[in-house]
């Protein structure tokens, strides 16, 4: 089935990929909800939403992040936080990606369907994964000057904090941005999402483990920021290179081969930190993810 439809900072930031010895965590090694509750523009996580959505279907995802979104910015609904799985497993066309740049009928022999993000990149293959999304106001009382690329920062030190509470000693940040027109002007393929890292993005040993994006979203001079990102879980993101619309198979080699070497799992990392091979679930990531924001006691499961 195809489905295509349209078209600050916070106090005390851990910077090393930039080389600065400012703080985010506090001497105990945690985020301050202070800080948190900057990123979200409110007083309180008790005027946050933490949603935990386990399987939903790939349209149900796209629609859900878009409306809230949007409601953010009437000022209809409170910040957000989700978490998601997909069911069926998808694959994903950013915001202005050819839909020929994927095979279709391919994708129907293998119960994929095809849906497009309100943000920027190229294809993702949506499987072993958590995805995460997060809807902000950009500019805050206490915020007024924040931009994007600060909340796309801030967002990663977050994740990062979960990430190392699960153990992962050697993810860091991207510390330069890659020149995406270039890259893909310069493709004779339609490279992965994968297959380059940007900015801040979190990686292991020069590969992706994080890949986020962001869309903004304006009016009346209002301004809301809609996040969303893949936190590779397993190594299902590979089979990507089956499903793009390649013109043999040396082409579909090279981009398996480039996603093999420009990204990573968490369950490949775990094994080649040293330790005994296992399993690093949904609910134990979102756990962790969930704790770094705030330890929330509350989290909405739909």
């Amino acid at each position: 089935m195809m489905t295509i439809f349209g078209k600050g900072k916070m106090q005390q930031i851990t910077e090393k990929a930039e080389g600065k010895s400012t703080e985010l965590h506090n001497s105990e090694g945690t985020i301050s909800k202070e800080s948190i509750c900057q990123l979200f523009g409110v007083e309180s996580l008790t005027e946050v939403d933490f949603i935990k959505h386990p399987a939903h279907s790939p349209v149900e995802n796209m629609l859900f992040d878009i409306a809230r979104a949007e409601a953010l910015l009437e000022r209809k609904a409170a910040p957000m936080l989700r978490l998601y799985s997909w069911n069926p497993y998808a694959v994903s066309l950013g915001a202005h990606q050819r839909e020929r740049d994927i095979d279709v009928e391919r994708c129907r022999e293998r119960g994929l369907e095809i849906v497009r993000r309100p943000t920027g990149g190229r294809a993702v293959f949506h499987a072993e994964e958590l995805t995460y999304s997060l809807a902000v106001p950009l500019q805050t009382e206490t915020a007024p000057q924040r931009t994007i690329h600060d909340i796309y920062r801030d967002v990663h030190i977050v994740l990062l904090n979960a990430l190392q509470n699960l153990g992962f000693q050697g993810i860091s940040f991207q510390k330069s941005q890659t020149n995406f027109r270039a890259l893909y002007r310069s493709s004779q393929v339609s490279m992965p999402c994968f297959a380059s890292s940007a900015r801040y993005e979190l990686m292991y040993e020069g590969r992706k483990v994080v890949g986020s994006a962001q869309k903004l979203y304006s009016k009346d001079g209002q301004n809301v920021v809609l996040q969303h990102g893949s936190i590779l879980l397993g190594k299902a993101h590979e089979c990507l290179a089956d499903v793009l619309n390649l013109g043999n198979d040396t082409e579909r080699e090279e981009v398996r081969r480039v996603i093999r070497t420009q990204s990573v799992s968490l369950q490949e990392v775990w094994v080649e930190e040293g330790n005994a091979a296992q399993e690093i679930s949904w609910e134990r990531c979102a756990d962790a993810v969930f704790e770094a924001f705030g330890n929330v006691p509350k989290v909405k499961v739909e």
